[in-house]
């Protein structure tokens, strides 16, 4: 099957989006199908076009960056000019699915559409953005699409932009074989300074809406043994150390921004105990969240939807109440105090996601429904 994949940011790019879809090529092309992925040539460093792990990347012409979204007017051109059995696009950032379909407005090949999650742009000028956007061209984006996916039911059935339609839910996907329990990370642990110490992890984007400062105000309610790590990059990387410094916790927390996709396993291996703290709808799954339960790992999580479906709250995890200290610090202290529910919570994490989650479970449920479009005419 020739499939192209159009998605706004691509490799190099890192992100849950990016890291999606690259997973999701890499095991389409692995089984034998002709793969194509359309992005933005988001800098001019990057090569027009390359292949990678077996399929080929075709970046298009874009106008610049503009609040996190590429302004991606090649890929209209782009997607005219190919001609596969079936388009998947993947929204948000919101314009290069935008400018896809209007390139392929009188085309009769099936397209369908992952809806990652709700369109969020910061301060009174993304407010004001977002909502031209999302009132003006997301409903033609929208019905162009033959298919709508979310990666939960909770996360479609509480988007106000979703309303009404029919929704397909297929997970996000994340490779059990890099990331999986038993990885040494003993030197890691002696220069982080970890020996002896209790830690949890988290990974991601050092943005606002992550909720880091709230993992930090937690650990400073936990016992004085309590580790956190923070691996990930981001404009907010400054102002959480400097809260780290008036919380008084400066010296329990490690922060790694300079973390390889290559090396992020076995950071994973350093802890205890996942959180992720997250606080709004720009979350529609937590790839992350994923991950970490790959590598055996009992995960905290915030009570959102979307990211709440990903475990089965009490069997691999906790819920806690998002943007409430207290209430994260009590479920974290929750697993470390009992190393038998974590070992527990651990194990049942790695058989859902080897269940659910895995790379070729999720390929196969989006290759079915490829099938089905294609055979629908």
């Amino acid at each position: 099957m020739r499939i192209v994949q159009v998605t706004p940011f691509f490799y190099p790019h890192a992100g849950g989006v990016e890291s999606h879809v690259r997973g999701i090529a890499r095991e389409l092309a692995r089984e034998g199908h002709d793969v194509t992925v359309v992005t933005s040539r988001f800098t001019p460093g990057l090569a027009p076009e390359e292949e990678l792990e077996g399929y080929r990347i075709l970046r298009t012409r874009s106008l610049g960056v503009l609040l996190g979204t590429p302004i991606d007017v090649g890929s209209r051109r782009a997607v005219r000019g190919l001609t596969p059995d079936i388009f998947h696009l993947h929204y948000p950032p919101p314009l290069t699915s935008y400018f896809a379909t209007r390139g392929l407005a009188r085309r009769q090949v099936p397209v369908c559409l992952t809806y990652h999650c709700d369109l969020y742009l910061p301060g009174v000028a993304g407010a004001l953005l977002s909502g031209i956007y999302q009132t003006v061209f997301l409903p033609a984006t929208l019905d162009r699409a033959n298919r709508i996916i979310v990666h939960t039911k909770s996360y479609g059935n509480t988007s106000a932009m979703l309303r009404g339609r029919d929704l397909t839910v297929i997970p996000s996907a994340v490779d059990l074989d890099r990331f999986r329990p038993g990885l040494d990370a003993s030197a890691l642990r002696s220069s982080l300074r970890l020996d002896g110490k209790r830690v949890v992890i988290f990974t991601g984007r050092l943005v606002p809406h992550k909720g880091v400062d709230v993992l930090l105000q937690a650990l400073a309610r936990l016992p004085a043994d309590v580790v956190a790590v923070v691996v990930g990059a981001g404009p907010r990387l400054p102002s959480l150390v400097g809260l780290a410094r008036r919380l008084g916790v400066e010296e329990r927390v490690r922060f790694c921004p300079a973390v390889t996709d290559e090396a992020l396993p076995r950071y994973l291996a350093l802890a205890n105990v996942f959180v992720f703290p997250s606080q709004n709808r720009l979350e529609g799954f937590g790839l992350v969240i994923a991950e970490a339960m790959a590598a055996g790992l009992p995960v905290v999580i915030a009570d959102m939807p979307g990211v709440r479906e990903v475990i089965e709250p009490g069997r691999e995890g906790l819920l806690a109440e998002p943007l409430i200290a207290d209430d994260l610090s009590e479920k974290i202290r929750t697993l470390l105090d009992d190393p038998e529910l974590a070992r527990r919570m651990g194990r049942a994490a790695r058989e859902r996601a080897e269940a659910l989650y895995g790379l070729p479970t999720v390929a196969h449920s989006l290759v079915t429904l490829y099938e089905g479009l294609l055979a629908a005419g």
